[in-house]
């Protein structure tokens, strides 16, 4: 009986976590530079040469801009889940 018991309360215990943790998917709502829409995409996007853009973030993950075109070095902006601003850059990292 004690057995059976903690074998239910393991799985109950497991199926529980299971449910609450988050799953990571494509990025959710749609992401404006300039009025043009990368909602659908993640990661290092290449936005062109270095020019102050508009951003409206209206999705569930932060944007980073770069002046860099590989998404690396200093940051010249961070955007967090549905906020906006305009920024100089030439790549941005949606994460």
């Amino acid at each position: 009986m004690k057995h059976s018991v903690r074998t239910t309360l393991t799985v109950l215990l497991l199926v529980a976590m299971f449910a609450a943790a988050p799953i990571a998917g494509a990025a959710e709502g749609e992401l404006l530079v300039d009025g043009t829409d990368y909602g659908g995409q993640s990661g290092c996007i290449d936005l062109g040469p270095n020019a102050p853009r508009k951003f409206k973030n209206n999705s569930d993950r932060t944007v980073t801009i770069y002046m860099n075109v590989h998404c690396v070095g200093a940051a010249s902006g961070i955007i967090t889940a549905r906020g906006s601003g305009t920024y100089t850059g030439s790549s941005m990292l949606r994460s």
